[in-house]
């Protein structure tokens, strides 16, 4: 039987309704973060997204890496994603932690972010906010 949930892949991520009100971003092994690269996972999610809102949860890999434009670009005004009522970030690493950390910092999003090393921690962040 296939998932009735809506899915959708980009070069740098997949991108799944897991509920009617929870997403998941996954990026892939092996890509570098780019700015092009995260505004098509954006727009992909927010077209995805657009039946309403949702949480999202998004999970970084172990050999994630990211070019240096993307700590001075404001993501989520560049691709706004009105839908999104709060982001959950995995990360597996401690680089990958002070990165996102970082970039949170600089560019405060418009609704509630935390970043954890677990997906349970994650989820239950999720379904308290």
């Amino acid at each position: 039987m296939q998932n009735a949930l809506p899915f959708v892949e980009t070069p740098l991520a997949t991108i799944r309704y897991t509920a009617v009100d929870r997403v998941e971003v996954r990026f892939k092994p092996g890509q570098t973060l780019t700015v092009a690269g995260l505004a098509e996972m954006m727009t992909m999610r927010q077209r995805l997204g657009a039946a309403g809102k949702h949480r999202l949860i998004v999970f970084m890999q172990e050999e994630s890496d990211f070019d240096l434009p993307m700590i001075t670009t404001d993501h989520y005004t560049l691709i706004p994603q009105p839908n999104t009522e709060a982001v959950a970030w995995v990360v597996v690493n401690d680089r990958n932690e002070r990165f996102t950390r970082l970039d949170l910092a600089y560019w405060p999003l418009p609704f509630p972010s935390a970043v954890f090393h677990g997906e349970a921690e994650a989820r239950a962040w999720l379904e308290a906010v």
